[in-house]
């Protein structure tokens, strides 16, 4: 099999990436200069030392008596005291310093985002989430928003989970369609993706609720991964047009497949986002020509673009 076929269906992959028009949008709001200079909160850590209690009157009153009596000093020789070898426990020891030392650094990390960030900037969601985009990707810590937006906060619905599928969190995926109002709707699949990798396999041996999630991806037996990668966005692309098919023919939604290649084994540059699939519209031609002309609402209906507003 070719590397950019998808099973029953050719898939090409193209070097395309979303409409300029929406980081432009992004760039132009955030560009704009502020009436008055905002001074950024301080706010104190999230975590803060405990304080000793205070101690009563009467263990006080008993303490300086105590303090006034002549002290004999005496000094008491110990031995040294001898380290027994490392125990079953050390490793046990290890893992809590490692999660000692997380734990710091995030709340470290969140204290340096709240004083990067000033009060208006949280006074724009504090009250309501506005997203203009739902996207379902893989749990993979390596897939994050971070590789495919500049600041996602507020402006992608994310749901993950394995496989990147909509079966698995079908009640998320249309909470932001349907009552957030999201005109777009993203899967993104990955390089060497773990889930598709047990789901061409024998899973037999895995925990029950793993293989419940497996079960669900839809891919032939042997496949090679990344050919399951494609496959599989193809497939979950496929069952949200089904799914959100007045959506999808009125102009109001698009549904959008990509590949996050962070190994470049395609030799588009490593973390490349690579759009696949648009409205179930797999063809490499026509995929170029709908993202050069920022038409992601006419591939499945050929309608001309909607300007989608929520």
């Amino acid at each position: 099999m070719h590397p950019l076929l998808c099973h029953a269906r050719p898939l090409v992959i193209s070097l395309l990436l979303l409409a300029p028009g929406v980081a432009a949008a992004n760039e132009t709001a955030a560009a704009a200069p502020a009436a008055k200079a905002v001074v950024p909160e301080q706010l104190p850590p999230s975590i803060q030392p405990l304080k000793p209690a205070d101690h009563s009157a009467a263990v006080n009153n008993k303490a300086m008596v105590e303090r006034s009596r002549p002290v004999k000093k005496k000094v008491v020789h110990r031995p040294a005291v001898k380290h027994p070898p490392a125990a079953a426990g050390h490793e046990e020891h290890d893992e809590l310093g490692k999660v000692r030392s997380l734990v710091q650094a995030m709340v470290a990390a969140n204290q340096r985002y709240m004083k990067s960030k000033p009060a208006a900037y949280f006074e724009r969601f504090a009250s309501k989430q506005t997203p203009r985009a739902t996207v379902v990707t893989c749990s993979d810590s390596r897939v994050q928003s971070n590789a495919f937006h500049s600041d996602a906060v507020n402006d992608l619905f994310v749901v993950r989970n394995i496989g990147n599928q909509l079966v698995t969190a079908e009640g998320s995926v249309e909470y932001g369609v349907r009552h957030l109002h999201t005109p777009l709707l993203m899967f993104i699949g990955h390089a060497v993706c773990g889930a598709i990798q047990a789901a061409s396999g024998d899973f037999s041996n895995l925990e029950r609720p793993i293989q419940k999630e497996l079960l669900t991806i839809n891919i032939p037996k042997g496949i090679a991964i990344n050919d399951g990668v494609l496959l599989n966005v193809n497939n979950q692309v496929d069952a949200a047009i089904m799914k959100f098919g007045g959506e999808v023919e009125s102009g109001k939604l698009a549904v959008v497949g990509a590949f996050y290649d962070f190994r470049n084994d395609y030799k588009q540059g490593r973390g490349k986002l690579i759009i696949t699939n648009i409205n179930g519209e797999t063809d490499p031609a026509r995929l170029a020509a709908l993202a050069k002309a920022g038409n992601f609402f006419s591939a499945a209906t050929g309608m001309a673009p909607l300007n989608a507003s929520h």
